[in-house]
Order: structure tokens, then sequence, then C-alpha cells
């Protein structure tokens, strides 16, 4: 749910999970100076467009590029766009094309195939996963009169409008893979799809017609599990040259150990639980409040990340420009949310409904027993990936079906306030057309979030977005729990990963030192 687009919030459950693509394997040689990979959990999809979750875009960045790329920082570069240039409202944007750029099907990119990329991105009729955040912005895609230009047309000035287009949801894919773009990756960059067997791994191939420099990684080979202990013995085996989201606790025992290197990006997601405002916990402030003063965070942060987080104080990340707390004084209360919850005519305490996704089940634990000492009976409802998926992102007769109170999610943007706020608390992004899990509605901060994504003043953005954060603190339409720094675990070997601002991988430009390989 972007954003840290590991968020357990996918809209569309993949078929493509069941399918098996057969290709040849990679040969011998290959191999031996290939590079293995392990996430958290599977790709949902080999199409860049329809998935907004971290762990899926670190695979498809290696196959896929869009027109402009972003650094760990967020200084853009060009990609397949070498310049650009946009008029004085920055309303209307031309990039000029690379030239003598292949696709992986063989077919050389042109002005008309970026058309036809984003095309879909903003098609209406069809929207995919991550269209809801390009329709925002952009109103048409077209060529110029030349052959190698395409031109933007955005609804209104967004200043992070090259961010956006950073994202791995704006990749560039061939016109000519259809309908199989789903299960079958064909983009333009430095690494070829090769197979994805389902519940077990994808191999990528270096592409050999790449136009830009060669990756010294021969071939890729990503796995996924939940287990941290897998995660942590695949790394110790040598089954895994790098692990992403490597738990805090095995983090900690491989620090200064010589074989491992861990890199800690403090731009992770946020934690929070959506709560339901169709539910009697989301009907009522005082609930809500009390449901916030019932959590310790920094005892979370301190249990469940070994200090490699930050206890939430907003709704935007700490790493944000425009993050500004607005955190109660003092945050734990536990007799403060029975006192809440009394005056909200639940004396005798609240039974509390949440949905998780299996790997953030620890999370949930945590709570229960901590809001025991509030009177709040935690229910909660362990699913795997695609339900999961489906109870987050259901509307709110099917919540009410299902009596759901809230769920628990994590997301990031990257940079970008907006992507932040307006997934999860714009009113338009009510599930299940966004990531607004919980139908939070609230006028004011609606018109204050597509103020500030329009504002070219730094001085009254970042007024705006402090206002923002301030209502919605207010409002409380949502635990807030933390934010979590991103561990990669990394053999001594390897050098040149880059963890984009999204949080996603890049791996295209991995090197390994082979004399200390083993």
């Amino acid at each position: 749910m972007t954003c840290r687009y590991r968020l357990p919030l996918l809209r569309t459950v993949l078929l493509a999970c069941m399918g098996v693509l057969a290709t040849s394997p990679a040969p011998a040689a290959e191999l031996s100076q290939g590079l293995s990979v392990m996430q958290p959990e599977p790709p949902r999809s080999m199409d860049p467009a329809d998935q907004v979750a971290t762990d899926t875009s670190s695979i498809l960045n290696a196959m896929y590029e869009g027109l402009v790329r972003a650094d760990a920082d967020g200084t853009i570069h060009p990609l397949l766009a070498t310049s650009w240039t946009h008029d004085e409202q920055a309303t209307t944007w031309d990039f000029t094309l690379r030239r003598n750029v292949r696709f992986h099907d063989g077919h050389t990119m042109t002005a008309q195939d970026v058309v036809h990329s984003f095309g879909r991105l903003l098609d209406k009729d069809a929207p995919l996963a991550g269209s809801s955040r390009f329709m925002a912005v952009v109103d048409t895609v077209t060529t110029t009169d030349e052959d190698m230009t395409v031109r933007f047309h955005l609804h209104r000035p967004y200043p992070d409008f090259l961010l956006l287009l950073s994202f791995s949801q704006a990749s560039v894919t061939s016109p000519h893979a259809g309908a199989s773009l789903s299960r079958h990756a064909d983009g333009t960059g430095p690494f070829r799809f090769g197979e994805w067997k389902s519940s077990e791994y994808v191999t990528q191939s270096r592409n050999p017609d790449y136009w830009g420099a060669q990756p010294d990684i021969a071939s890729v080979r990503w796995i996924w599990s939940a287990e941290p202990s897998v995660m942590d013995m695949s790394l110790h085996t040598g089954d895994s040259d790098i692990v992403s989201d490597l738990p805090a606790l095995y983090a900690q025992q491989m620090q200064g150990d010589p074989r491992f290197i861990i890199h800690d990006d403090a731009n992770g997601p946020l934690y929070w639980i959506a709560i339901n405002m169709d539910r009697r916990a989301g009907s009522d402030l005082r609930i809500r409040q009390a449901l916030n003063y019932a959590t310790d965070r920094q005892a979370l942060v301190h249990a469940l990340l070994r200090d490699r987080g930050q206890p939430a104080r907003s709704p935007l990340q700490p790493s944000s420009p425009y993050f500004v707390s607005y955190a109660p004084d003092p945050q734990y209360d536990p007799e403060r949310a029975r006192a809440l919850l009394a005056e909200a005519g639940l004396p005798t305490g609240l039974s509390f409904s949440l949905a998780v996704q299996e790997m953030d089940e620890p999370i949930a634990e945590a709570l229960q027993d901590m809001w025991k000492k509030s009177g709040i009976t935690l229910h909660i409802s362990r699913l795997e990936g695609g339900v999961y998926a489906a109870e987050a992102f259901a509307s709110p007769a099917q919540k009410e079906a299902l009596r759901l109170d809230g769920v628990l999610a994590s997301w990031s943007s990257g940079f970008i306030a907006d992507m932040q706020l307006r997934p999860l608390f714009y009113s338009g992004s009510a599930a299940p057309a966004g990531a607004n899990l919980g139908f939070f509605h609230d006028p004011d901060v609606d018109a204050l979030i597509n103020a500030g994504a329009v504002e070219t003043s730094g001085d009254r953005r970042r007024a705006i977005y402090a206002r923002v954060q301030q209502l919605i603190m207010h409002d409380a339409p949502a635990v807030l729990l933390y934010t979590r720094d991103t561990l990669v675990g990394m053999r001594a070997d390897i050098s040149g990963l880059v963890v984009r601002p999204d949080g996603a991988l890049d791996i295209t430009h991995v090197t390994r030192n082979r004399q200390s390989h083993s």
C-alpha cells in the first residue's frame, strides 16, 4: 500500500501466483556468478503497474526501467528519458527518449510504446493496482511531432512529479506482451525474466542486448520466506547473498560479524491500524483515542524492532521533509484509555477484531497483551496474503459482514507526502478503491491534501502539511504504531546494493568480490 510498497495491501489477488512459467535453465557458468536474494513474501505480479508491494517492486526493478530513476536520497537521474522540459506552469512536460533501447522481446522502444504503457495506468475502465496515484496527477500522455518525445499533461502542477515517475509502477512495459505480462515480465532492464515457479522462486538472467553497462552479476534467483529463522539461516548457509527485511533480532546478532554487512535504512514503512469508522470502535472519537492511549509504542519498538525504528508521532515518517510530531504527551496512558472507554459507554471494556497478515502476527500478539491493561480485548484474524488483501480492501458492507473493526498494515511513500496521506486518509481513497482501509472522511483533510499536492511554495506547503497532520492526529482514525528501519543483511563480499526511496531493492549495480566469496 509507493509506498513502502511491501504493504500487504493489494486489491487484486493475482492468479499468476498459481502458475509456473518454464524456460531453459541458466548455464552453469552463469549460475556460478549468480546472486540469490531472499525476501519475506512472493511477488504479486510481473506487471509493474498492477502491484504496490515493495518486495514485488524489488524483483521487477531489475527487469524494468522508467523514464527517470531516483537515488536513495531522492535525487533524480535520466534513465529511459535523456532530458526533459516543462512549461511555466509545470503542467506540460516533454521527455526526450533514449534511442536504440530494446524490450526483452526484441522490439525497439518508441514514444508510442511509452504512451501505451502509461495509457494502461490511466485507463479508468480497467484500473490497475498502481493506477490511482497516477490518475490523480496525470491527465493525458501523448507523442509530439518528434518521434522520440513524450508529452505529459498534468491536471495541475505537481511538484513531486519526477519522483512519482521514478516509482516502479511507472516502468515502461512492452505493448507486445499483452495479457501475459502479469506472469512474464517484458521490459528494457539489465536483467531478463527467466522463470517464476509458484511458491518457490523467480529467476532472471543478464540481458545481453541491454542499452547500458552490463551488470556484473550474470543471474539472479529470488526466493522468499516469512519465517525469521529461515531468513537468518539462509544468509548463514550461503543459500542467500542478500536478505531483505531481515528481522531486527538477527541483524543485531550479525552486527560486528565480519562475514556479513547490515544495511540499516531509516526511511522505512509506517505500521498502523486502520480503524473501521463504520463500526462501534470507529464511530466515537473517545474510543479511537482510547485505542491510541492503550498503545505503548516505545515498548513495541524496543521489543519487536530491537530499537531499529521509531514510535509513530505522525501519519508521516520522520524522514519526510514535512514531518511534524503531534503526538499527545504522555502517548501511553492505560488509565486514560479506560476512562475514555467509560465516557463512551463502555465501562466494562471493548472487544476489537483485527485482520493481520501472517508475517505481522507478532505485532498483533504484542498489542493483545498490551491492550488488556486498558480493558480492550483484541481478537486476531491471522490471514495468508491473498485472503488478507481481500479483507483489507473490502467495502464497508463487506467489513461489516466480517465484523472487522480494524486492519493492521504498513505503508511508505518515500519522500512524497501526498503519496502517504492521500492513499491512507483521503476520502476518495476509501477501500476498495484505495488504501483508506477504515473509510475515514474529513472534508477539511481532503481539501488540505489537495492543496498540499499542488503547492509550489515550500513554506506554504510545510504549513499545509503541518495542519493535515494535526487534524489526523486529533481525529485519530488510526492507531499509528511505529516506523520500522529497513534492514538488509548481506554477505561481506557483496557491494553496490541500493535501497530506493520507496524501500525497494535495486540490485542492478551489485558486484561480488569473488576472491572472498565462499
